[in-house]
Protein backbone atom coordinates (compact mmCIF):
# COMPACT_ATOMS: atom_id res chain seq x y z
CA UNK A 1 0.00 0.00 0.00
CA UNK A 2 1.31 3.45 -0.84
CA UNK A 3 2.26 5.47 2.21
CA UNK A 4 -0.05 8.53 2.32
CA UNK A 5 2.75 10.72 3.69
CA UNK A 6 5.04 9.80 0.78
CA UNK A 7 2.21 10.17 -1.70
CA UNK A 8 1.50 13.70 -0.45
CA UNK A 9 5.15 14.58 -1.09
CA UNK A 10 5.16 13.39 -4.70
CA UNK A 11 5.75 16.14 -7.20
CA UNK A 12 2.78 16.79 -9.49
CA UNK A 13 3.21 15.18 -12.89
CA UNK A 14 2.57 17.32 -15.95
CA UNK A 15 -0.76 16.41 -17.53
CA UNK A 16 -1.51 13.62 -15.01
CA UNK A 17 -4.55 11.61 -15.99
CA UNK A 18 -6.21 8.73 -14.20
CA UNK A 19 -4.75 5.46 -15.52
CA UNK A 20 -6.98 3.18 -17.56
CA UNK A 21 -6.32 -0.52 -16.89
CA UNK A 22 -7.17 -3.23 -19.39
CA UNK A 23 -5.98 -6.35 -21.15
CA UNK A 24 -4.16 -5.73 -24.41
CA UNK A 25 -5.51 -7.39 -27.53
CA UNK A 26 -2.93 -9.52 -29.40
CA UNK A 27 -2.73 -6.85 -32.12
CA UNK A 28 -1.66 -4.36 -29.41
CA UNK A 29 1.20 -6.46 -28.06
CA UNK A 30 3.64 -4.27 -30.00
CA UNK A 31 3.01 -1.61 -27.33
CA UNK A 32 4.96 -3.77 -24.87
CA UNK A 33 8.22 -3.15 -26.72
CA UNK A 34 7.76 0.63 -26.67
CA UNK A 35 7.02 0.48 -22.93
CA UNK A 36 10.06 -1.68 -22.12
CA UNK A 37 12.34 0.57 -24.17
CA UNK A 38 11.18 3.59 -22.13
CA UNK A 39 12.31 1.95 -18.86
CA UNK A 40 15.54 3.27 -17.37
CA UNK A 41 18.52 0.87 -17.47
CA UNK A 42 18.02 0.23 -13.73
CA UNK A 43 14.32 -0.56 -14.14
CA UNK A 44 15.07 -2.84 -17.09
CA UNK A 45 17.63 -4.72 -15.04
CA UNK A 46 15.10 -5.16 -12.22
CA UNK A 47 12.42 -6.28 -14.68
CA UNK A 48 14.60 -8.86 -16.47
CA UNK A 49 16.93 -9.84 -13.62
CA UNK A 50 20.02 -8.44 -15.36
CA UNK A 51 20.94 -5.58 -17.70
CA UNK A 52 19.41 -5.98 -21.16
CA UNK A 53 19.99 -4.30 -24.49
CA UNK A 54 17.42 -2.82 -26.84
CA UNK A 55 18.04 -5.75 -29.20
CA UNK A 56 17.26 -8.25 -26.44
CA UNK A 57 13.98 -6.42 -25.74
CA UNK A 58 13.08 -6.53 -29.43
CA UNK A 59 13.73 -10.30 -29.52
CA UNK A 60 11.78 -10.82 -26.29
CA UNK A 61 8.76 -8.91 -27.62
CA UNK A 62 8.65 -10.95 -30.84
CA UNK A 63 7.60 -13.89 -28.64
CA UNK A 64 8.71 -16.32 -31.35
CA UNK A 65 8.22 -19.98 -30.55
CA UNK A 66 6.40 -19.28 -27.30
CA UNK A 67 2.78 -19.46 -26.22
CA UNK A 68 0.77 -16.24 -26.48
CA UNK A 69 1.08 -14.28 -23.22
CA UNK A 70 -1.68 -12.41 -21.45
CA UNK A 71 -0.65 -8.76 -21.22
CA UNK A 72 -2.51 -6.13 -19.23
CA UNK A 73 -1.56 -2.51 -19.09
CA UNK A 74 -1.99 0.84 -17.43
CA UNK A 75 -2.57 3.58 -19.96
CA UNK A 76 -1.99 7.24 -19.15
CA UNK A 77 -3.70 9.00 -22.01
CA UNK A 78 -2.84 6.91 -25.06
CA UNK A 79 0.52 5.72 -23.72
CA UNK A 80 1.16 2.37 -22.04
CA UNK A 81 3.04 3.22 -18.80
CA UNK A 82 2.75 0.00 -16.80
CA UNK A 83 2.47 -3.66 -17.76
CA UNK A 84 1.83 -7.00 -16.17
CA UNK A 85 2.53 -10.08 -18.27
CA UNK A 86 1.39 -13.65 -17.68
CA UNK A 87 3.66 -15.94 -19.68
CA UNK A 88 3.37 -19.67 -20.18
CA UNK A 89 6.13 -22.27 -20.39
CA UNK A 90 5.27 -25.00 -22.91
CA UNK A 91 6.94 -27.54 -20.60
CA UNK A 92 4.69 -26.62 -17.67
CA UNK A 93 0.96 -27.22 -17.16
CA UNK A 94 -1.24 -24.52 -18.75
CA UNK A 95 -2.65 -23.59 -15.33
CA UNK A 96 0.74 -22.17 -14.20
CA UNK A 97 2.01 -18.82 -15.45
CA UNK A 98 5.02 -16.64 -14.81
CA UNK A 99 4.18 -13.08 -13.85
CA UNK A 100 6.29 -10.06 -14.77
CA UNK A 101 5.47 -6.47 -13.95
CA UNK A 102 6.99 -3.13 -14.90
CA UNK A 103 6.06 0.51 -14.42
CA UNK A 104 7.93 3.36 -16.06
CA UNK A 105 10.10 5.34 -13.65
CA UNK A 106 8.07 8.57 -13.71
CA UNK A 107 4.88 6.63 -12.88
CA UNK A 108 6.11 4.51 -9.97
CA UNK A 109 4.89 4.81 -6.38
CA UNK A 110 1.35 5.97 -7.19
CA UNK A 111 -0.42 2.57 -7.03
CA UNK A 112 -0.11 1.42 -10.66
CA UNK A 113 1.82 -1.74 -9.69
CA UNK A 114 -0.81 -2.67 -7.10
CA UNK A 115 -3.65 -2.23 -9.57
CA UNK A 116 -1.77 -4.24 -12.22
CA UNK A 117 -1.22 -7.05 -9.71
CA UNK A 118 -4.96 -7.08 -8.95
CA UNK A 119 -5.65 -7.28 -12.67
CA UNK A 120 -3.12 -10.11 -13.10
CA UNK A 121 -4.82 -12.16 -10.40
CA UNK A 122 -8.24 -11.52 -11.93
CA UNK A 123 -7.08 -12.47 -15.46
CA UNK A 124 -5.34 -15.55 -14.08
CA UNK A 125 -8.51 -16.76 -12.38
CA UNK A 126 -10.56 -16.00 -15.51
CA UNK A 127 -8.15 -18.12 -17.57
CA UNK A 128 -8.04 -21.12 -15.22
CA UNK A 129 -4.58 -20.37 -13.84
CA UNK A 130 -4.13 -21.70 -10.31
CA UNK A 131 -0.51 -20.74 -9.72
CA UNK A 132 1.43 -17.59 -10.54
CA UNK A 133 5.19 -17.38 -10.12
CA UNK A 134 7.39 -14.29 -10.14
CA UNK A 135 11.19 -14.33 -10.12
CA UNK A 136 13.04 -11.21 -9.03
CA UNK A 137 16.38 -10.00 -7.76
CA UNK A 138 16.72 -10.15 -3.96
CA UNK A 139 17.34 -6.37 -3.76
CA UNK A 140 14.14 -5.54 -5.69
CA UNK A 141 12.30 -4.25 -2.62
CA UNK A 142 9.33 -2.91 -4.59
CA UNK A 143 8.59 -6.34 -6.12
CA UNK A 144 9.08 -8.06 -2.77
CA UNK A 145 6.58 -5.68 -1.09
CA UNK A 146 4.06 -6.10 -3.90
CA UNK A 147 4.31 -9.89 -3.87
CA UNK A 148 4.05 -9.97 -0.08
CA UNK A 149 0.98 -7.69 -0.20
CA UNK A 150 -0.76 -10.25 -2.44
CA UNK A 151 0.13 -13.25 -0.30
CA UNK A 152 3.08 -14.78 -2.15
CA UNK A 153 5.14 -17.50 -0.54
CA UNK A 154 8.87 -16.98 -1.05
CA UNK A 155 11.83 -19.21 -1.77
CA UNK A 156 15.40 -18.28 -2.58
CA UNK A 157 17.58 -19.57 -5.36
CA UNK A 158 21.06 -18.58 -6.43
CA UNK A 159 20.73 -14.90 -7.29
CA UNK A 160 16.92 -14.86 -7.39
CA UNK A 161 13.92 -14.77 -5.12
CA UNK A 162 10.80 -16.61 -6.25
CA UNK A 163 7.33 -15.57 -5.19
CA UNK A 164 4.49 -18.05 -5.64
CA UNK A 165 0.80 -17.15 -5.55
CA UNK A 166 -1.68 -20.00 -5.17
CA UNK A 167 -5.04 -18.88 -6.54
CA UNK A 168 -8.45 -20.26 -5.59
CA UNK A 169 -9.73 -23.26 -7.51
CA UNK A 170 -11.28 -21.74 -10.67
CA UNK A 171 -14.09 -24.32 -10.70
CA UNK A 172 -15.58 -22.75 -7.57
CA UNK A 173 -17.02 -19.29 -7.08
CA UNK A 174 -17.38 -17.47 -3.79
CA UNK A 175 -21.00 -16.41 -3.39
CA UNK A 176 -22.24 -14.73 -0.22
CA UNK A 177 -19.31 -16.14 1.75
CA UNK A 178 -19.73 -19.78 0.70
CA UNK A 179 -18.34 -21.89 -2.11
CA UNK A 180 -20.51 -23.47 -4.73
CA UNK A 181 -19.64 -25.15 -8.04
CA UNK A 182 -19.97 -22.93 -11.09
Amino acid sequence: MTNPVNTALLQPRHGFLTPIYRELRPLEHYLLQDHLLRLSPESRALRFGNPVSERMIENYCRNEGRLMPIICGAFIGDTLRGVVELRFDPDMPRDIAELAISVEDDWQDIGIGTRLMELAHSCARDNGIVRLEVNFLPHNAAMRRLAWKFGAGFSHQTGLTKGVFILPDPTFAVVAGSKRPQ
